[in-house]
Parts: C-alpha cells; sequence; structure tokens
C-alpha cells in the first residue's frame, strides 16, 4: 500500500468517525464500534509502557485477536476473515512491533483487566471486545455492541502467538 493510498483510506476512517461521533461523542452506544480491537490492543500499549508503540498498532493486533475468535466461535468466515486480516497485515508489515516483545501471558493478564471489563457481565475466563461477522458488519449486542467470548480464543490466536511474539 503506498502511502497515498494509505492517506486516503485514513481520510475515509476519519470522515466514518466524526459522523458516528456527532451522534455519541463518549462511545457508549453506536460508538463503540470504534473499541473494535481495543481490549488487546490496550494490553499490548500497557505492556511496552506508555507511548512506546502508536495506538493504531496496537488496534491492528487486537483488530486479528477479534477477528480469530470471531471464526473460531462460527461467527465470521475462513473467507471473511482473510479478507480482513489481510488489509491488517498490511500494515503490520510496514510497522512491525518492537523488540523485545511482551510476552503472550503479560497480554493476557492485562487484557483481562480492561476498562470495558464488566460491561458484558463476562466470566472470569472470558474477555468482550466488538466482533465482525466480516469488514463493516457489526455483530450487535444489547451490551453497545461488545460481544463476550472464551478469553482462550484470544489466547490462541495467531495475532498473540505467531505474528507478534514470533512463537506457537
Amino acid at each position: 500500500m503506498d502511502d497515498q493510498m494509505l492517506m486516503e483510506l485514513l481520510a475515509l476512517g476519519i470522515d466514518a468517525k466524526m459522523s458516528v461521533l456527532a451522534n455519541d461523542a463518549y462511545e457508549k452506544n453506536c460508538g463503540m464500534i470504534f473499541e473494535y480491537g481495543h481490549t488487546v490492543s490496550h494490553a499490548i500499549e500497557k505492556a511496552y509502557g506508555d507511548g512506546v508503540i502508536p495506538h493504531g498498532l496496537g488496534v491492528t493486533y487486537g483488530m486479528l485477536s477479534s477477528s480469530y475468535a470471531a471464526e473460531k466461535m462460527g461467527i465470521m468466515s475462513k473467507e471473511a476473515r482473510c479478507e480482513h486480516d489481510d488489509l491488517c497485515y498490511l500494515l503490520l508489515r510496514r510497522w512491525p512491533l518492537p523488540e523485545p516483545r511482551p510476552s503472550a501471558e503479560v497480554v493476557m493478564s492485562l487484557a483481562m483487566r480492561d476498562s470495558k471489563r464488566g460491561i458484558t457481565s463476562e466470566a472470569e475466563d472470558e474477555i468482550s471486545d466488538v466482533l465482525l461477522r466480516s469488514m463493516g458488519d457489526i455483530v450487535p449486542t444489547p451490551t453497545s455492541m461488545l460481544s463476550k467470548f472464551p478469553a482462550k480464543f484470544v489466547e490462541a490466536s495467531r495475532s498473540l502467538r505467531w505474528s507478534l511474539f514470533g512463537w506457537g
């Protein structure tokens, strides 16, 4: 992806977000869709320490974790996940995470204490995040677009085991 295409996608994303935030400035209702990938993202960012990695990079890894969970739960097809993940990898190839990388255990421990925890009444072994059926097709829930699901799906995801940490 060249810089021009990246800037066009960025502008589209900003326009889309601004139109939603005009009616939900605090992302409590329909604006919660912008929390997609943020449970793992916040954990990765905390594991590195404040300001070490750009927020968008962490979110991209979180999106990969959420797509993995959605496929394992039968919400997202393999084909939809491949399309989704291919777009994420366009960015990750340009901006890899710095070394040394935090362990998956540290990231999962932090993810289990995310600020959104409790909104979906997760069990001890569950985590919550926005889930997609495919790009742009959000799974609606009664809890502000957040879905709860077994944390094992995030912990086993490729983004935590291979792409992010280099081990399986």
